[in-house]
């Protein structure tokens, strides 16, 4: 996997905002939770087209 460090280093920011966005949630900081919510889902759409772009193996092939 070509970029397998870089899918492990978006994965620990997703975790990292999550806890964030658990935060916000229990202090009630609307505020920051929009804004963490919105990294988390920058951040997704980065891993999906890092994974996109990952050639796909026989063995990968007609999974569901």
């Amino acid at each position: 996997m070509r970029n397998r460090e870089a899918i492990m280093k978006k994965i620990d920011s997703l975790e990292t905002n999550v806890n964030k966005l658990n935060f916000a949630l229990n202090k009630g900081d609307r505020e920051l939770y929009n804004e963490t919510f919105d990294k988390l889902m920058e951040q997704i759409s980065q891993l999906r087209t890092y994974v996109e772009s990952e050639p796909i193996t026989g063995n990968e092939m007609n999974q569901i």
